[in-house]
């Protein structure tokens, strides 16, 4: 066991864990599986945080008096050293005079403040960034004095959520050019995200048995932040994949006396398999080479080669060949840098205190930004070779991987998907039973429009988000075929067979009508038939972007109706850079069952004052996409029940014969407030004039470019990263809307290369 636990040691070579990192990441061992076979479970603490905020201990209080004991033994001085200067009598930043804060929370109503309070030191968000980080442990009995106290006051003392919302940072702030916040970006790890670790499975041959151990953390506006922490489930499943891998590169049958490989093993690994004639060093040697560079694209460390040269011998010895070489092979595969992006840091502090990223560090950043894969060789050898050791140089290769017409960057794409979440109109359930107008709803097609639209401008790379925003061209699929032309034939053999069918069978045939092909997808345009050429341009006064195309208005929609709280909440918080409130859990938030009125009209109830504190944000900046129906269709007027008639439509006996409509015109007209521009604020008259409204904006254009920056650097923006975002949307200004120049300027920014190492307190 003190051979298998060394393994953590020495974390001084290429993309490994530095000596000031260790707490980041621990990797234990123990045998399992007969004599031997080797288990890594990975647990990521993030620099004391996450560590400390999980160290509640068994911590227990019987009475007040031994809290109060603790209380003053721990805590007082803990917030005498680190807390009192800013939270007291003279300065009670954030109302908040911890002198006089009851440390007693069952006779006192304090346990809400002193929930906040350890929440706000678990989160390192205090104290604040320029002072000194506590030390772990004395940290550690804060938060669980706080939490046995809690408990023995009966109070529900959990954390809550982190409101991942990043538009809580003010934009003034982030794009004042007079007043740029010093940057001051953590060192990072986290762990791959569910489609890079897709790709590493992809790369070793998807083998069977083998599955995702990771999920999207779910509750950011992008998928890839805030990932969760291995847990154990996950570590399981990393253990079996590594198993299960090692397994597939060592199969072999014997034949005769002679082993052969099954596959493409390579004769390294084969090389030990022989159960009689044991390796010898320099063959164990040669196959841990191997391995590392199959795994982690570069030669081991002499360190590293020592103990997994001696960790294989170990475990030939104790379980015999083809295991013993199969547990040392998949140590490799559960290395921290097999599962985690490395984005620490190397060297001295520059002279405004930031660390620059080790240039392999950079090349793994750059390759998961664009891509779902490892670094290719030719980023590698750039890596290795000096050319990305300035920003100039990283902005080079960016631009290389951007421009290669060869290059897979499937991120791009999501990027945009993510951003507009026009996908998620395959997830609304749409009721198209008993209605012939709406038989062939295909939200999947629709989505596959909207992306090809989306790859289209960004080709075109000129104004990428005005275009977005504005453009009246479109996509218009042909499903279930290849090209027009077989299409074309197709629907008229299906004519020529329902006319055939009619002929022999009048009267069965009298009430029928043909649906043809497709036929919901292009009336979803507005179109009486796909057209020939693409992109088709829609009519100016009907569509204008994104917005207007039948994928997102569909994912902004129910099973019946449109969802224009919803459509107002999207373009208040990813185009207007605003907070929405998150809906407080006592609401029930139900528009009234009232089919004789329109969607505006019910949702009249959201303007009583408890209501109206939210929804002032979203209504007006959603009802204006009232132009379209639930199906994404131009639309003048909307159908609703009227009661007199349907109250006159009954039979001879008096009984109902169903409900009767009336069309009622649409009210388009909306309005934009409580921004903070006041270029921005004003009334609109429909959705054309909102969103080109929108698109003409500058500060739009900044809060895109904020998105941009959470995307592709996985966290949200800080006012320490405000140069960064400043000089990504200069650069996309001065290249006319260029998204390409945009990722460029962002991807070779101080706030993606560099990092500022956190002070600790000493003993």
């Amino acid at each position: 066991m003190e051979f298998y636990s060394s393994l953590d040691r020495d974390h001084s070579g290429p993309g490994q864990v530095p000596p000031s990192w260790r707490s980041v990441i621990s990797v234990f061992s123990c045998l399992v599986v007969g004599c031997a076979a080797i288990l890594f479970v990975l647990a990521p603490f993030l620099a004391g945080q996450e560590k400390t905020g999980s160290a509640t201990g068994d911590l227990k209080f019987a009475t007040a008096a031994e809290s109060k004991n603790e209380y003053a033994r721990i805590a007082k001085p803990f917030f005498a050293k680190h807390c009192v200067a800013c939270h007291s009598p003279k300065n009670s930043e954030g109302d908040l005079d911890l002198t006089q804060l009851d440390p007693d929370m069952k006779e006192s109503s304090s346990g809400a403040r002193w929930a906040m309070v350890v929440e706000k030191l678990t989160r390192g968000e205090m104290p604040p960034r320029d002072r000194p980080r506590p030390e772990a442990e004395s940290l550690a009995g804060v938060v669980r004095w706080a939490h046995a106290e809690a408990k023995r006051a009966g109070k529900h003392f959990s954390r809550r959520a982190a409101h991942v919302n990043g538009n809580l940072v003010s934009h003034k702030v982030l794009f004042d050019p007079k007043n740029i916040p010093p940057y001051q970006g953590d060192p990072r790890v986290r762990r791959l995200s569910p489609e890079i670790y897709k790709g590493f499975l992809k790369d070793h041959g998807n083998i069977k048995g083998t599955g995702q151990p990771f999920s999207p953390e779910g509750r950011n506006t992008f998928k890839d932040m805030g990932a969760p922490t291995i847990d154990e489930p996950v570590t399981a499943q990393l253990l079996q994949n590594a198993l299960l891998i090692a397994e597939n590169q060592t199969a072999h049958k014997i034949e005769g006396e002679k082993i052969k490989g099954i596959g493409n093993v390579p004769k390294e690994f084969l090389a030990l398999l022989d159960p009689k004639t044991p390796p010898s060093d320099q063959q164990i040697e040669a196959a841990v080479a191997l391995q590392f560079n199959t795994i982690l694209k570069r030669q081991p460390t002499d360190a590293e080669q020592k103990r997994f040269a001696g960790l294989m011998k170990k475990t030939i010895a104790d379980a015999g060949p083809i295991h013993g070489v199969r547990y040392g092979l998949a140590a490799v595969l559960l290395l921290p840098e097999a599962v985690f992006r490395m984005e620490v840091g190397t060297g001295k502090a520059d002279e405004k205190g930031r660390v620059r990223l080790a240039p392999r560090e950079i090349a793994f950043a750059l390759a998961y930004a664009l891509t779902d894969k490892r670094p290719d060789a030719k980023l590698l050898t750039t890596a290795a070779t000096g050319g990305l050791d300035n920003d100039e140089g990283v902005a080079k290769e960016v631009r290389r991987m951007l421009d290669d017409p060869k290059a897979d960057n499937p991120r791009i794409l999501r990027f945009f998907q993510e951003y507009f979440e026009y996908p998620k109109a395959v997830d609304v359930f749409k009721e198209t039973t008993g209605s012939v107008v709406h038989l062939g709803h295909d939200p999947k097609v629709l989505v596959e429009d909207t992306d090809k639209l989306v790859l289209y401008l960004f080709e075109q790379d000129k104004e990428v988000l005005r275009e977005l925003l504005t453009t009246n061209k479109s996509f218009v699929a042909i499903k279930s075929a290849s090209t027009f032309a077989q299409f074309r034939k197709a629907r008229v053999d299906a004519i020529a067979k329902f006319e055939a069918e009619k002929a022999k069978n009048p009267e069965r045939y009298k009430n029928r009508t043909l649906q043809l092909p497709g036929k919901a997808i292009y009336e979803s345009y507005g179109l009486k038939d796909f057209p020939d050429v693409q992109p088709v341009e829609l009519p100016g006064d009907q569509r204008a972007g994104i917005m207007t195309q039948p994928s997102w208005l569909v994912a902004f929609s129910t099973t019946f109706d449109n969802h224009a709280i919803f459509r107002g909440k999207w373009v208040r918080e990813r185009l207007l850079g605003n907070a929405v409130p998150d809906l407080p859990v006592t609401v029930d938030a139900q528009l009234p069952d009232a089919p004789e009125k329109t969607l505006r009209e019910r949702m009249s109830v959201t303007k009583e004052e408890f209501c109206w504190k939210c929804h002032r944000f979203m209504n007006n900046t959603g009802l204006p996409f009232e132009q379209f129906d639930g199906f994404g269709r131009f639309r003048t007027t909307e159908r609703v029940v009227d009661p007199e008639a349907t109250a006159k439509n009954v039979d001879g006996k008096g009984k109902s014969k169903g409900p009767l409509f009336r069309d009622v015109a649409v009210d388009t007209t909306g309005s934009i407030a409580h921004v903070g521009d006041p270029s921005l604020e004003g009334d609109v008259k429909n959705p054309i004039e909102f969103v080109k409204k929108l698109a003409g904006s500058e500060r739009v254009e900044q809060v895109f470019v904020r998105h941009a920056f959470r995307y592709w650097l996985g966290r949200n923006e800080t006012p320490g990263d405000a140069g960064s975002l400043q000089a990504a949307h200069k650069a996309y200004r001065a290249n006319q809307g260029s998204m390409k120049a945009l990722i460029t300027a962002l991807l070779a920014s101080e706030s993606f290369l560099y990092r500022v190492p956190v002070v600790t307190e000493k003993k």
